[in-house]
């Protein structure tokens, strides 16, 4: 089998009917808090959250609900002409800037289409656990729509860097697309057509592996899809639009890659009988050297770069994370190497023994709070964050009753787990930034074929 990644005829907001772009794009769906979507949808009347985050409301029926409206929207703007269709096929070389830590940073990357394949064909290789109930709202919502509003973000690995460049020679002058986002990161976006430059990049992928970084849930959406739209429509060819899936994919080995990680915060019923502090640290102790820390409590912001300190120093070799809780306290947790020699290792694999996260997973919230898989699936029990900052605010307003902050998971991690056919915990990876939702959009017409690159 191979990657069959296939330029596409992409739908774009229309610059006569849209003047700024930062108003209408959004991160993805599953980023988005409430209070957050309602200031999203109050800031445009075209923003993406209209088509891909539909509100419920009182009174739904199976005939007339959020996916229901959110299609007969996304109708009515294209007959308003909001939107434009490219009229060929492309790639879409895809630039990001952005500011880190201090640091400045250029992310680039491939809009394209990519044939839907089984994770077991070993084409196309996820790394996280997904959540079920995400996957049957996104299936609903594609069924209604027919479209993909956002791209699943994957990378590929090309040490030579030499795909991504082959493409940059056959660049325009000028962006088609190109603004600053509402957190001040420089989007550009370029089409390429040139028939021998789309049949080189196309080439040159075929042989390689993609792994998703972001965007398992539509991925898996994706092959629901698929299978509904092929028993709807038996005679559909191959290329069938259907088979295919919007990607955004980056080089494996960029230096642009930024990974964070998605901080856990635990509360409601199942937690609230773990909260004797005394109780709790002396349990972790039997696994986890545990180093009580002083810090800044009075201080958002100082508290947070001294928690962030206190992890930055520790071995990438070593397992290290902090607990919050009981006021804000903190302890700082590290992993006992008998306890992974003796216990982790036999039940997992060396690659998942080695992850912070999956260290977390097994000893704290599996054996030591009783923590099934069901339970991290809800959301009252377990909420995530990229902020040490938000984290801290979520505590202290008592939304979360305990809260584990932790080191991003590697690169060389990812690879190694997506390799070996492995999957880590959920939300095991925060790729920065985002790929935007709404700025390249693919229409799915079950009569109309993909056209791959002679």
């Amino acid at each position: 089998m191979v990657a069959q990644v296939a330029p596409f005829r992409g739908l774009y907001f229309n610059p006569d009917k849209v003047q700024s772009l930062a108003r209408v794009v959004t991160p993805p769906y599953d980023v988005i808090r409430p209070e957050e979507r309602e200031a999203l949808a109050a800031l445009h009347p075209y923003n993406m959250v209209h088509l891909d985050l539909p509100r419920a409301q009182p009174g739904d029926t199976p005939l007339d609900n959020r996916y229901t409206r959110a299609a007969a929207l996304f109708k009515q703007w294209r007959r308003e002409g909001v939107f434009r269709r490219n009229p060929q096929p492309a790639y879409y070389f895809w630039e990001t800037t952005f500011e880190h830590e201090g640091r400045s940073y250029t992310r680039v990357g491939l809009a394209a289409l990519v044939r839907l394949e089984p994770f077991s064909k070993g084409v196309i290789l996820p790394h996280e656990q997904t959540f079920s109930a995400h996957k049957a709202d996104r299936l609903e919502l594609l069924k209604h729509c027919q479209a993909h509003f956002s791209p699943i973000f994957a990378l590929f690995p090309d040490q030579a860097g030499g795909i991504l460049e082959r493409l940059r020679a056959c660049l325009p002058p000028e962006p088609f697309l190109a603004f600053t986002d509402r957190e001040g990161r420089g989007q550009r976006l370029f089409r390429v057509t040139e028939p021998e430059c789309l049949k080189a990049v196309y080439q040159a992928l075929l042989p390689l592996k993609l792994f998703i970084a972001d965007g398992h849930h539509r991925y898996e959406t994706g092959l629901a899809f698929q299978k509904w739209a092929r028993e709807r429509y038996p005679g559909a060819s191959p290329q069938a639009s259907f088979n295919y899936i919007l990607m955004y994919l980056a080089n494996l080995y960029d230096p642009g890659l930024v990974v964070l990680m998605a901080h856990r915060l635990l509360g409601g019923p199942r937690i609230r009988k773990h909260l004797d502090e005394q109780g709790l640290v002396g349990r972790l102790a039997a696994y986890f050297q545990v180093e009580p820390l002083e810090g800044p409590r009075e201080d958002p912001e100082a508290y947070a770069r001294f928690l962030q300190d206190h992890l930055a120093t520790s071995d990438p070799k070593e397992t290290v994370f902090i607990m919050l809780g009981f006021g804000l306290k903190a302890w700082r947790l590290r992993l006992r190497e008998a306890v992974r020699q003796k216990i982790l290792t036999r039940q997992m694999h060396p690659a998942l023994a080695q992850l912070d996260v999956a260290v977390l997973n097994y000893m704290v919230f599996d054996k030591i709070l009783g923590l099934d898989a069901k339970a991290q699936d809800d959301p009252e029990t377990c909420k995530y964050s990229s902020k040490i900052t938000e984290v801290l605010e979520l505590l202290r307003r008592k939304e979360a009753n305990l809260a584990f902050v932790l080191n991003p998971t590697r690169i060389d991690q990812v690879r190694e787990v997506a390799s070996a056919g492995l999957i880590m915990p959920r939300k095991s990876t925060y790729f920065y930034p985002k790929v935007m939702t709404g700025l390249i959009l693919n229409l799915i017409n079950p009569e109309e074929e993909i056209t791959l690159p002679a």
